[in-house]
């Protein structure tokens, strides 16, 4: 009898934080602004108890397509950074918890609740996030740019980010996702 190997999941080696636009500054710019400064700042953006957080994707880079759809462009633009997910870890990040919030009150203390991503399979649509699998951060996330790459959408963009920092952008490297996912970027 032949035995069958254990399914698995592969994790990602990399954690991916993703910007937006925000009133006074573009996708781009925000991810900027992250290079020059060494840290993702936390935000209570969607996270339960107003306790800020840094929240990634522990998605490998060639499967962040789905999320990264044209679709979701209020929720993420194709501008951000792949962190070295043992980096990140070190630095407190840890997996979320999928949870209803009826439940997840009872199991944890609320200055914990920024874990937790609502679960709600009995609404209608159900509430699920969990192909995002998310990882967060509780606060600022300072970050080792040794060991982080940041994600454009365009070679254009890629030569935006080495103009912007005189051709010496302070990171692994630059990574222009629309050329991974073959598209053509709009």
């Amino acid at each position: 009898m032949t035995r069958r190997a254990p399914a698995s999941i592969p994790a990602a080696a990399m954690l991916t934080h993703f910007t937006r636009a925000s009133t006074n500054a573009t996708a781009l710019d925000n991810l900027v602004a992250i290079l020059k400064d060494n840290v993702i700042r936390g935000s209570s953006r969607m996270v339960r108890g107003g306790h800020p957080a840094v929240c990634m994707f522990d998605v490998p880079i060639a499967d962040l397509r789905t999320i990264l759809d044209r679709r979701n462009r209020r929720r993420y633009e194709p501008f951000g950074i792949a962190v070295d997910k043992r980096y990140a870890f070190t630095m407190g990040a840890r997996p979320v918890i999928y949870l209803p919030w009826n439940e997840a009150e009872k199991i944890l203390a609320p200055e914990e609740s920024w874990r937790v991503v609502s679960f709600e399979m009995d609404k209608n649509p159900p509430v699920d996030w969990t192909f995002e699998r998310e990882w967060r951060v509780p606060g600022d996330l300072r970050i080792d740019l040794g060991l982080a790459a940041a994600l454009v959408e365009t070679w254009k963009d890629v030569d935006e980010i080495f103009e912007r920092f005189d051709g010496h952008p302070p990171c692994a490297g630059v990574i222009p996702i629309a050329e991974m996912f073959n598209q053509p970027a709009s």
